[in-house]
C-alpha cells in the first residue's frame, strides 16, 4: 500500500508565477504515493488561490507563530510563510510523510522525492548540506594578517550574533549550511518540537532576523542536539552551475556521472525569477556553453 506524500510550498503574489511552475513540474511526475499539495498564502491573490484550488491544490493561511512574529515582522507578510516551515506537522495534522519546497524551485526528475522519502521514513530530516563538490569555497574568511583568518561561515556567524551559550556557538565552527529550501521530516519525528523551540527562542531575540530563524534552527538541531540526519546529494536542491543534456532533455549534474538533476532551486537567480525570457551560460555534454532559461516551462 502506497504511503501518503504531502508537498508543501507557499508565497504571496510575487511568488505566484514560480508557484504555478512548481505545481505544473509536480503534476508531470510519476509519483506512486498518494500526493497531497498544499500552498501556504503569504499574500496571494484571492484570483490566485482560486486558480490553485482548481487544479486540486490546498491553500491555506499558516497564520503567525504569536503576536510577537506578526509584529516582528512588520509589513513583511511573506514572512509567515518561513515561519510556518517548522509547524508543518502541526498545519497538515494527517500528512505522513512532508516535503518542503521553496516557491522558487521546481521538481524535474521524481528520483529527488524518492531520496528525500528514503530518509523521511527512517525518522531522519532530510536534507541538503551547502557543502559541496560544486563549491569552490565552503566558507567565508577574513584575513586578519599573517596566516591568521577569522572564520565567517554563517551558521557561526548567526549563532554568534545571536548571542547564543558558547558551547552552541563552538558547535557550529565550520559546519557547513543545511539549506532549508528544500527538507523532508516525518510527521511524528522529534525534530519538529526542538524546530519550534529554537523559533521560539530566536523570535524573542532581537539580535536575530526572521529569515535567517529556520536555517540556524536546522543547523542547531542536527550538529549540536544530534537529531539524526542525513546530508542528501545535491541533486535534491540543486543550486548550480549548471549543465543541460540534449540527449536526455533535461539539467544533469555538473559532474560525472551526470544525474539528472531532480529539483532546480533558483538561488540568487533574481533576474529569473521575475523574467521568464531570462537566460544564463549553461554547459552542455561537451562542456561547451550554450544559452538557457532555468525555469519550468523553458526548460522542457
Amino acid at each position: 500500500m502506497n504511503e501518503s506524500l504531502t508537498i508543501v510550498s507557499g508565497g504571496d503574489t510575487k511568488y505566484f508565477e514560480l508557484l504555478k511552475d512548481l505545481l505544473f513540474s509536480l503534476k508531470n511526475l510519476e509519483i506512486k504515493d498518494n500526493l497531497d499539495i498544499y500552498f501556504l498564502d503569504g499574500g496571494l491573490q484571492e484570483s490566485e488561490k482560486v486558480y490553485f484550488s482548481s487544479f486540486g491544490v490546498n491553500v491555506i493561511d499558516p497564520g503567525w507563530p504569536n503576536k510577537l512574529s506578526k509584529i516582528k515582522a512588520g509589513k513583511k507578510n511573506h514572512l509567515k510563510v518561513e515561519l510556518a516551515k517548522v509547524h508543518l506537522d502541526k498545519l497538515i495534522p494527517n500528512s505522513q510523510n512532508i516535503i518542503w519546497i521553496d516557491a522558487d524551485a521546481w521538481v524535474q526528475n521524481v528520483n529527488a522525492i524518492e531520496i528525500i522519502k528514503s530518509v523521511i521514513i527512517k525518522k531522519k530530516l532530510a536534507i541538503v548540506s551547502q557543502a559541496s563538490r560544486l563549491q569552490e569555497r565552503h566558507m567565508s574568511l577574513k584575513k586578519v594578517f599573517g596566516p591568521l583568518y577569522i572564520l565567517k561561515n554563517i551558521l557561526y556567524k548567526n549563532a554568534t550574533k545571536a548571542n547564543l551559550k558558547k558551547e552552541i556557538i563552538n558547535s557550529m565552527v565550520a559546519r557547513p549550511t543545511l539549506n532549508a529550501g528544500v527538507f523532508g521530516i516525518s510527521s511524528d519525528s522529534p525534530h519538529w518540537k526542538r524546530l519550534r523551540y529554537w523559533q521560539k527562542i530566536f523570535l524573542n531575540n532581537p539580535r536575530v532576523r526572521i529569515f535567517t530563524t529556520t536555517q540556524l534552527a536546522l543547523g542547531i538541531i542536527s550538529y549540536y542536539e544530534k537529531l539524526p540526519f542525513e546530508a542528501l546529494p545535491d541533486i535534491c536542491n540543486y543550486m548550480g552551475p549548471y549543465r543541460w543534456s540534449k540527449k536526455l532533455n533535461l539539467f544533469i549534474d555538473l559532474y560525472a556521472p551526470y544525474h539528472p538533476v531532480g529539483i532546480i532551486h533558483l538561488v540568487s537567480q533574481e533576474q529569473m525569477r521575475i523574467d521568464k525570457e531570462h537566460k544564463i551560460d549553461v554547459y552542455d555534454e561537451e562542456d561547451k556553453i550554450i544559452q538557457m532559461s532555468l525555469r519550468y516551462q523553458k526548460s522542457q
